[in-house]
């Protein structure tokens, strides 16, 4: 029989490739959509509706709605968009969970590494207490979260999966460093020390197979790979790769300040994240190193 997929999301980076893979493995795939269409359930997470007329059975459903935090400047308007986005899916959701017109055994979230804010070079893991919770962004992720794990208290397996920066040549830190304005040169972020823990798109949709998969994974884990970079070396990896070569130089953080505002700070954070927990669960990083990575991507 046929497995189906219930995603939210689907329009997104993560969501396209997740689909796209998907596909390729024989599922179902029903997307959550605010347009109707082929393959689509019509709903309002600001109203709290799905359009279903009688019952939904799923064997998976993945969220990963949420208006990018890297998008714009981050105005009041802007955060409760960024912050409602996130709640309101998962509210959402789970009252139809809860209600049984929309059933599942598995509930795969996403979430980010931002809970952690800047830790410097320290290494985070899941055990790694979260602080100064009055952050926006934190209470945001930490609130998010809890939406997520409501799921497990409907006695479905849950997973949080907190991801680092996504590489990918469809969009993300990896599309917007190599779109640095100016003619010849690539860019990094004020003296480029920050720590960035990143991930593959390929694994990161992996990884989502592999938890669906296997029957022990619940939890919170964190999607990222085993080698974190700063963002100099990542910049620079990009433009060996890059033909032709170029110009590598660092952009101010009062530059970048000024064109983004309170935004930059999702550049200038850093977390060295961990991913010993769901690599003891098994599973293994086709690309562990960021020249792995920016290698299979480039050189396509």
């Amino acid at each position: 029989m046929q497995k189906k997929l219930l995603i939210a999301g689907g329009s997104g980076l993560i969501g396209t490739a997740l689909a796209k893979e998907a596909n390729l493995q024989g599922w179902e795939i029903t997307i959550l959509s605010r347009h109707a269409g082929t393959g689509r359930i019509v709903w309002d997470p600001e109203k709290g509706t799905i359009d279903i007329k009688d019952r939904e059975a799923y064997d998976a459903i993945i969220n990963l709605a949420g208006a990018s935090i890297a998008e714009g400047r981050w105005t009041e308007k802007r955060k409760k968009e960024i912050y409602q986005s996130r709640i309101d899916s998962c509210h959402t959701i789970e009252k139809y969970v809860r209600e049984g017109r929309l059933t599942t055994s598995f509930y795969l979230g996403i979430s980010g590494i931002g809970i952690y804010g800047d830790r410097g070079n320290d290494i985070v893991d899941v055990d790694t207490p979260i602080v100064n919770g009055d952050d926006w962004l934190i209470k945001t992720t930490i609130d998010w979260e809890s939406g997520h794990m409501a799921f497990a208290d409907l006695d479905i397996r849950t997973i949080i999966l907190r991801t680092g920066i996504v590489l990918s040549l469809d969009g993300g830190a990896l599309k917007e460093i190599m779109s640095t304005p100016g003619i010849g040169v690539l860019s990094y972020f004020g003296n480029g020390k920050q720590v960035w823990s990143w991930i593959h798109i390929h694994d990161l949709i992996r990884m989502i197979f592999f938890c669906i998969g296997d029957a022990n994974t619940k939890g919170v884990y964190l999607a990222s790979s085993p080698h974190p970079v700063s963002n100099k070396i990542l910049t620079k990896t990009i433009n060996h790769y890059l033909k032709p070569k170029r110009l590598v130089v660092g952009v101010p953080k009062i530059v970048i300040a000024t064109i983004l505002g309170e935004t930059h700070r999702v550049l200038f954070e850093s977390c060295n994240a961990s991913s010993a927990k769901i690599e003891g669960e098994g599973f293994q990083f086709e690309f562990p190193s960021v020249d792995a990575a920016v290698k299979n991507l480039l050189k396509k």
